[in-house]
């Protein structure tokens, strides 16, 4: 079994920045468990456990699905709860591609037949969990991303967290 899941992945100018974000954050935290460097992404569909079998099935799906190039900017801060602190991430006020995306990904995993976590899809970077800030972070932001493809990665154990590494057929 493969944990799995569909992401975007940032150049390297747009993860500096990102990753800068993260050392500001980590700045102004009481208590903070930062996205490790090697790790940034914006997941579009969440697998989970798949069996080996399906993986070329999956790789495919990621193949048929073709988008022209298109840019966007991480403009915001925001987090979620998680416990008695706070999951961190970036995220976009103008995200018309990436749910047009997403939709499309959506539509391949239904028509073939490949269960996954559907929940609301909510365009983000996080950037750390556990996190208790003691004062506002000041971030540079507006990061500006542009999104060439879609890619297939496997969540694996790295360093106490996890990490996505491209799957490869």
């Amino acid at each position: 079994m493969r944990r799995v899941y569909y992401a975007l992945t940032f150049n390297q100018e747009a993860t500096h920045k990102i990753i800068t974000n993260v050392n500001r954050l980590k700045e102004h935290a009481l208590q903070m468990k930062p996205i490790p460097e090697n790790s940034i992404h914006m997941t579009m569909a969440f697998l989970g456990e798949v069996e080996e079998s399906l993986i070329d099935e999956l790789l495919e799906i990621r193949d048929e699905i073709s988008f022209e190039p298109f840019c966007f900017n991480l403009d915001y801060l925001d987090s979620f709860p998680d416990r008695n602190s706070r999951l961190y991430y970036l995220s976009t006020t103008h995200a018309q591609e990436l749910y047009a995306l997403q939709s499309t990904l959506v539509q391949k995993l239904y028509q073939h037949k490949i269960a996954f976590h559907d929940k609301q899809f909510l365009p983000h970077v996080t950037l750390s969990r556990k996190t208790i800030l003691k004062e506002p972070a000041d971030l540079i932001l507006p990061i500006s991303c542009t999104i060439t493809s879609l890619e297939l990665l496997e969540s694996i154990p790295y360093k106490q967290t996890r990490i996505g590494i491209p799957v490869k057929k």
